[in-house]
Formats: structure tokens, sequence, C-alpha cells
């Protein structure tokens, strides 16, 4: 089995930075991005935490970072 054909294995998201927070209907969703592979994780008003893959957070990181002040 070469390299590109083994599975990836799956980052720990040992190491995050708060990206921001965005106000939801009872409380806040807090935007965190991997510093070791780029994903960005999403922690839900409810608890629920969502994996959003590098490839497709560089326009959720733009938004939110335009939005600080």
């Amino acid at each position: 089995m070469s390299k590109k054909d083994q599975p990836k294995s799956k980052c720990t998201h040992s190491e995050v930075e708060l990206l921001g927070e965005q106000k939801a209907e009872r409380g806040t969703n807090r935007y965190y991005k991997c510093l070791k592979c780029g994903d960005v994780l999403v922690l839900s008003e409810d608890g629920t935490l969502y994996e959003i893959p590098a490839a497709k957070a560089e326009e959720i990181t733009k938004n939110l970072r335009r939005k600080q002040p």
C-alpha cells in the first residue's frame, strides 16, 4: 500500500486558537482553528462539536475576522 493510499491519520486538535463567537438563538457558537491541521471547529450553543475541513474553512475564517472589532 502506497503512502497516498493509506488512511489519513486523525488530528487530535490539541492546539487551537479562538477565532470568534457568533450569537445564536439562546447563546453563542464558538469557532476555533486547529493550529496543526487547519480545520475549524465549531462548538455550538448546545455543546455539539462540528468539524470543518481546512479546505472549506478559509471562508469561515475570513468572515469571522472581518466581524471582530
